[in-house]
């Protein structure tokens, strides 16, 4: 290993050069990166469901749309201010990029009874010229329209949706940020025309728009805030400019290395790997604090300054090798989950863990020996408090040793008071439009999640066949009995209002068509009409062998949604008939077992991280016994945090669990380096106290530096404008701090306590080392 050292000593001037050749090259790449800001992005790649959602898409592919809230003033949207907002958006949506239709109570049709009653084919006639009695009659005749109340308007009449369809010309992904551009363009021009009147619109494209701003936001203002509040704080703790500049420029570096890595790789960012580079900066970091500080003790003890390298790199190329290895297998551990949003953010980090260590080896010696050496800076502003640990481990090991002890068993049986769950909408911001939509549309219309299978006759001309009509006539009936459904949308009540609206509105014709041509000409009727009012969703494929059914929901949980769907599936296989298919139409349910599928993979992904950074912890410090002892304080951390959270919030989402995998690569880094110093005390024949205080001086102050660091970088994602990395900062920050503590505070005397009791036994260290290196 000495002759590597040298190697990167005496040619550390070509090193450095080829790094950055290498680094503009790589970092290239940037120019090449994209931005992936959809939702799905986050869902398990092999959920079984998610084939027969693409399957049933490609009968009944997704429209494009956005929904116009409307909420009244004074509880009440039957008011001319209201409707004319409502009649201006049905004047002016060709405003927005590529829209087609709009559907709402404006050109709602009127039943075949009432169109008789009110003489007139919608509910609602121009609005400049209705009456007060008119408003209330047409109040009247829109409440009592379960097909109104049931999707576009609240029961209580204070709310009501408008759908807006739009043609994309492609799949584009400024195309569509364009048209959700255009879309809140309208919006706020409605606002400005009708001030009395609250008027909200959400829809994918809005919400790709708001993850993508998000992210936009988090880079140009978290990356500088990051990378100065990291500077500064290495400045002061280091007590020079320019060696925390050197530092910083390794993480930067490594930051362009990633990102260009990524984009000659092309594959786009997401809504979690967005923050990767992010946390590849605090990391970064960590490799060059180790490496200076070590260099100036050599120094301030008179060591020539390349003499100072060598050693300093000798002392800790292993530990930062180590570490190095360790955080990555953390991160890469991620893969073991089939959400590209997770694993793809696992695999940004972990590749800019390994830049970060590269750079560190081939630029950092080249630019710290490039720098004057008339005045060395007394570093560290930590070593008068490492002194005082110093002394407090010496005088109190026993209490911090059994005082750790106890804080990790309670909170280790606190750990089952958090429960997993996850609520997709849960990371929108309160004052969303998004947010405000989605909770009057459960509170009031009683349709925030749709259920949607696609019955698949197997014949062509199928669903027109009198066995198939019964068949779905007696699931649709079943599905509207069950206390879940709020509504249930199917081409069976469709065929009995065109039979009875052909048959002089007879109540006795409220049924199904017997008659194989009669139901085929019903069909083409209702083609003909969505032709006219594209708003209108298809319900049954051009060949007419499959038909789509909706069921809707209103504040089901997550695990009462999948509840539903079980429910549903088994009288399905129970009672229809086994010659038609049925599948999945939405992704629901797909991200209701989010719990369920992406946190069994985070914690099989775990218990493998674990393992092999067990296993390399072995290997590379040599040694049977440290290696096992270094579980104590990278496992516990974690269990502290969520024991402590499960007693205060109770709730972790799968995002969440991604800290089991990630966090103890992080935290191995502090443990690496206070086991190697005594390891390397221990060999050299000092007792086990002397070999600790040895490596709280040589590597406390450093690992305390790293860890602030780390942990200012982290609590800044407190500020993201994105909901996963809000969660992750509040639950990884206190994850690093407490690491730190254990390994100062705990890790101390567990060594001490450890190896005087091998010695009682007559286990040696020197014996040890043969028998376990």
């Amino acid at each position: 290993m000495q002759g590597f050292i040298d190697f990167l000593v005496e040619r550390r001037l070509v090193l450095a050069l080829l790094t950055i050749v290498l680094g503009a090259w790589v970092g290239y790449g940037i120019t090449f990166t994209d931005m992936d800001p959809r939702s799905d992005a986050i869902l398990p790649e092999d959920d079984p469901y998610v084939d027969q959602i693409d399957a049933v898409e490609k009968d009944f592919p997704p429209s494009s749309s956005a929904v116009f809230t409307f909420i009244g003033p004074e509880g009440d949207i039957f008011n001319r201010a209201t409707l004319s907002a409502m009649e201006a958006l049905h004047e002016r949506f060709g405003e927005v990029q590529s829209a087609v239709a709009v559907g709402s109570i404006v050109n709602h049709r009127l039943n075949a009874v009432d169109e008789d009653a009110y003489g007139r084919e919608y509910l609602l006639p121009p609005v400049a010229a209705l009456s007060d009695a008119e408003l209330d009659q047409i109040r009247t005749i829109a409440l009592a329209d379960e097909d109104l109340t049931k999707t576009l308007l609240a029961k209580t009449g204070d709310m009501t949706l408008a759908v807006m369809k739009y043609r994309p010309g492609g799949d584009g992904l400024e195309e569509r940020l364009d048209i959700a551009r255009s879309i809140l363009a309208l919006r706020d021009s409605l606002r400005e025309e009708f001030p009395g009147v609250e008027i909200y619109t959400i829809g994918s494209d809005l919400f790709e728009l708001d993850s993508y701003n998000a992210a936009r936001k988090d880079r140009t203002n978290l990356a500088p805030l990051v990378a100065g509040a990291t500077t500064a704080l290495l400045w002061l703790c280091l007590s020079s400019f320019v060696y925390s500049i050197c530092v910083f420029a390794v993480s930067f570096i490594s930051i362009a290395l990633t990102i260009g890595a990524v984009g000659w790789l092309g594959y786009p960012f997401n809504q979690i790997s967005n923050m990767g580079p992010l946390v590849v900066l605090t990391i970064a970091m960590a490799d060059g604090i180790h490496i200076i500080s070590v260099y100036l003790q050599n120094r301030h003890q008179g060591m020539e300054k390349k003499v100072a390298m060598r050693e300093s790199l000798a002392l800790n190329f292993q530990p930062v090798t180590l570490a190095t290895v360790t955080t990555a297998m953390g991160f890469l551990s991620l893969n073991y989950c089939t959400s590209a949003g997770i694993y793809g953010f696992g695999n940004v980090v972990a590749l800019g863990v390994i830049w970060a260590y590269v750079v560190t080896l081939t630029l950092l010696p080249a630019m710290v020996l490039l720098l004057p050496s008339k005045k060395v800076p007394r570093p560290l502003g930590v070593r008068r408090l490492m002194a005082g640990v110093g002394k407090l481990v010496a005088e109190r090991g026993n209490a911090l040793f059994w005082g750790s002890l106890v804080i990790i068993a309670i909170t280790l049986a606190m750990l089952p008071l958090n429960k997993v769950d996850f609520d997709r909408y849960s990371f929108i911001d309160k004052e969303s439009d998004f947010h405000k939509v989605i909770t009057a549309m459960s509170e009031k219309i009683g349709n925030d999640q749709s259920l949607v299978y696609a019955i698949d006759s197997g014949k062509y001309y199928g669903i027109a066949e009198p066995e198939f009509l019964l068949e779905l006539e007696k699931f649709s009936n079943w599905l509207e009995e069950q206390p879940e459904a709020s509504f249930v949308n199917s081409y069976i009540n469709l065929l009995k209002t065109l039979n009875k609206a052909e048959n002089d509105s007879d109540e006795a014709f409220y049924v199904l068509p017997n008659d194989n041509l009669q139901v085929i000409d019903y069909l083409v009727t209702y083609q003909l009409i969505q032709e006219i009012e594209p708003h209108m969703e298809p319900i049954f494929d051009p060949e007419y062998d499959t038909t789509r059914l909706v069921v809707g929901t209103s504040n089901l949980t997550n695990g009462q949604l999948i509840a539903f769907n079980e429910k549903i599936e088994a009288w399905l296989a129970e009672n229809l008939n086994p010659e038609y298919r049925v599948l999945q139409g939405s992704g629901s349910v797909v991200y209701a077992r989010l719990n369920q599928t992406i946190s069994k993979q985070l914690l099989e992904g775990f218990t493998l991280s674990f393992l092999l950074i067990t296993l390399t912890m072995l290997v590379g410090l040599r040694s049977v016994r440290y290696g096992l002892l270094s579980i104590v304080p990278n496992l516990f951390p974690v269990t502290i945090v969520f024991g402590v959270w499960g007693l205060f919030v109770g709730e972790l989402s799968p995002y969440i669990l991604m800290l089991f995998s990630i966090s103890i690569g992080l935290v191995v880094d502090d443990s690496v380096h206070v086991l190697s110093k005594y390891i390397a005390a221990r060999r050299d024949g000092k007792s086990p106290e002397d070999a600790v205080q040895y490596s709280l001086d040589r590597a406390g102050s450093a690992i305390t530096i790293t860890t602030a660091a780390l942990a200012m970088g982290t609590v800044i994602l407190v500020f993201s404008n994105t909901y996963y990395y809000q969660n992750v900062a509040l639950m990884l920050t206190p994850i690093i701090v407490v690491a730190l503590l254990l390994d100062l505070l705990f890790l101390p005397p567990l060594l001490v306590k450890f190896d005087r009791w091998l010695e009682g036994r007559g286990i040696s260290m020197a014996g040890a080392g043969k028998a376990t290196a």
